[in-house]
């Protein structure tokens, strides 16, 4: 699974490479509007075309663990939550990771929730995100600090899909 996390701040262009993002295969877009009000959102989701509004959601709505004890000990359901920051970030200057990843594939082994890497994602980092057990995969600054987010959204995704081969 690859979700894309939008930009916090709206950018030029952004729905044209939303639109563009789905068009290449993109399953899940996450708006995260920190300093949107309600109103806002709403007006933003209306501006991606309908038939891609099934998979648009709410950043806000879904788990977020920033450690390994946080989601050890979580114990409410959720479809799918996010560990991060797996790497450093692209998008947060110096937001460092503290994970150990064996540390972190040991627990995933045991884990049968669906556990998305976020934070410091690119291309290179594929199969080892994979190798460590994770469900899928955010991104945010990979995809729109790139000259070229669609590109670069293609390159990310045909390497998840020829890793997904591999293991």
């Amino acid at each position: 699974m690859i979700i894309v996390i939008s930009n916090p701040t709206q950018i030029k262009g952004e729905y044209s490479i939303i639109h563009q993002l789905f068009e290449q295969g993109l399953e899940s877009f996450h708006i995260y509007k920190p300093n949107f009000s309600s109103d806002q959102i709403a007006e933003f989701k209306q501006q991606i075309s309908v038939k891609y509004h099934s998979k648009i959601v709410l950043h806000k709505e879904y788990f977020k663990f920033h450690s390994l004890k946080e989601l050890e000990n979580c114990k409410e359901k959720y479809d799918y939550a996010f560990l991060s920051p797996v790497f450093d970030s692209i998008s947060k200057a110096g937001y460092k990771s503290q994970l150990n990843l064996k540390e972190v594939s040991n627990v995933l082994k045991n884990k049968k929730d669906k556990i998305i890497a976020l934070g410091g994602i690119d291309e290179d980092k594929i199969n080892t995100i994979k190798a460590i057990g994770f469900s899928g995969i955010a991104l945010l600054g990979t995809i729109w600090k790139s000259d070229n987010p669609v590109e670069k959204f293609k390159q990310i995704k045909e390497k998840w899909l020829k890793s997904e081969l591999v293991h």
